[in-house]
């Protein structure tokens, strides 16, 4: 009561989807249910993932983040996100995207660029290089859906991290973590077809400032 008299806004708070006392608690506080988010295992074999053959359309090429140009690869990623739960809105200073992009989970080899026949930056996978590596996002501008980018770019991608695994990488490559809100359909249905497996969730929970 306290900070939403202070603040006079909404409040959110995020909870792992067996917390069952802590969302009655929530619940009692007046916390409604606002999404879900589930947490997932992508294997990296294209044995598995069925992406060994996954190409990319005519006229449309990949690069590295490393290699593309920032100012653009930060418009991309904000165009990108007005279409991911819980991230729309979102839009990126300069500053904090060149650090957010290259600190030190960056990996050139697993943040990939697509580029339309015009030049247009049309999509992009990032994998981030963490203990496990973790897929950040994987999406692509509306007039290239539905043409197989996103999963050619998956393809390339954790193929890269399967092929370290081949040649006895220090680090996990057998898998990647990722997250979907439970709403978001299409990215359900690509982790699904991947044979991705959930391993939890979580639930986003509002208290309505009034």
């Amino acid at each position: 009561d306290a900070v939403a008299n202070d603040l006079r806004r909404d409040l959110f708070a995020t909870l792992d989807d067996s917390e069952f006392d802590a969302l009655d608690a929530c619940a009692r506080a007046g916390f409604t249910e606002h999404r879900r988010e589930s947490c997932y295992k992508i294997p990296s074999d294209p044995a598995v993932t069925g992406l060994g053959d996954a190409a990319l359309p005519p006229g449309v090429s990949v690069i590295s983040a490393g290699e593309a140009d920032i100012d653009r690869l930060r418009l991309l990623d904000d165009d990108l996100r007005q279409d991911v739960p819980g991230t729309d809105g979102w839009r990126w200073d300069p500053a904090g995207f060149k650090e957010e992009t290259f600190g030190h989970r960056f990996d050139p080899e697993t943040y990939l660029v697509a580029v339309g026949p015009d030049g247009q930056y049309a999509g992009l996978v990032r994998v981030w290089n963490n203990r496990v590596p973790r897929l950040g996002l994987v999406a692509v501008l509306a007039p290239y859906r539905r043409r197989g980018v996103a999963r050619a770019l998956l393809g390339r991608a954790l193929g890269v991290l399967h092929e370290r695994g081949a040649a006895g990488a220090i680090r996990e490559t057998r898998y990647v973590v990722a997250e979907a809100d439970d709403e978001n359909e299409p990215s359900v249905t690509l982790l699904s077809s991947l044979g991705a497996r959930r391993t939890g969730g979580s639930v986003e929970l509002i208290r309505r400032y009034t």
